[in-house]
């Protein structure tokens, strides 16, 4: 989606235990990067990655690049060590891993909050994003996606909902993990918040991802996570207006302003009716066209 100056089309993972990835983050072209401490760190890694992020987010962050940090799961022995470091790092957003129902959100919220006051910083600066992985998660998302205003995004993680399901992990746009997609979009944006997709499991499968991203934006999600560098800009591109629809909503808007002017509510322009939700629609996506570019 957008904040109105900055798409989420692509949310790039990178172990924070990989010294050179993380070096390397700023400049691989990602709209958002999730600086990971869960899945992709091992115990044992878990400190050094914290300091790795510390590190970099004091001294090179990128400002056309938004911040991520995905920290262990509230429960975990790693939670309060992953909370520290984020307050020290003041990242743009934190992804909380497996929220199944609002309430681990609105406990993780208030640990948050307590969090900033101890350390005297402006209470509700970063964002919220969730992750659901789970068949409970899924049912729940449209309580999970309303139970605080610092939550942005609702984002799928259909390798550990397959694990629940009993289903072999493989691409999103089939059988039940589908279905969830589905549900995802509507809790996501019945709220106002970001819908990101599933990643994509078969890195240098591009043609495979440009389906599936292509998918998931018909759907109506606004990005798709990414676990290559190499994947990013097939990304943008599925999530970006291409230059014949830019041009036919430069027509549609330009025959919406003329009826206007002549004081009619509605307009046909090549035998389609358009009205004020088609007119809000073109705008958006010109708005998206522009920040894309």
């Amino acid at each position: 989606m957008t904040d109105g100056t900055h798409l989420r089309r692509s949310f790039l993972y990178v172990p924070g235990s990989e010294e050179k990835k993380v070096v390397k983050a700023p400049s691989l072209g990602a709209d958002a990067v999730i600086l990971d401490l869960e899945d992709s760190v091992a115990p044992e890694r878990k400190e050094a990655a914290r300091g790795l992020i510390r590190a970099l987010l004091a001294t090179q962050r990128n400002p056309a690049v938004e911040w991520l940090v995905r920290i262990n799961p509230l429960g975990s022995p790693h939670f309060e060590a992953d909370l520290n470091c984020v307050m020290a790092a003041q990242p743009d957003g934190v992804v909380i891993a497996k929220v199944g129902e609002s309430s681990i959100l609105r406990e993780v919220e208030r640990r948050l909050g307590a969090a900033e006051r101890a350390a005297a910083h402006p209470v509700g600066s970063p964002k919220l994003f969730a992750m659901i992985e789970s068949a409970r998660a899924v049912l729940n998302a449209h309580a999970i996606a309303t139970v605080t205003q610092r939550l942005t995004g609702l984002i799928l993680g259909h390798v550990d909902l397959s694990l629940d399901l009993g289903l072999a992990p493989g691409p999103a746009g089939q059988g039940t993990v589908h279905h969830a997609r589905c549900q995802l979009v509507l809790a996501a944006r019945a709220a106002r918040v970001d819908a990101v997709d599933a990643i994509f499991l078969t890195i240098h499968d591009h043609d495979g991802l440009r389906a599936e991203a292509a998918q998931a934006a018909a759907l109506g999600f606004t990005g798709k996570q990414v676990i290559h560098p190499g994947q990013v800009a097939v990304i943008h591109q599925a999530f970006a207006p291409p230059p014949e629809r830019v041009r036919r909503a430069e027509r549609i808007l330009a025959a919406w302003r003329e009826a206007q002017a002549a004081g009619k509510g509605v307009v046909a322009l090549d035998g389609e009716l358009i009205e004020p939700p088609i007119a809000a629609m073109e705008q958006r996506v010109l708005e998206r066209a522009r920040l894309a570019s």
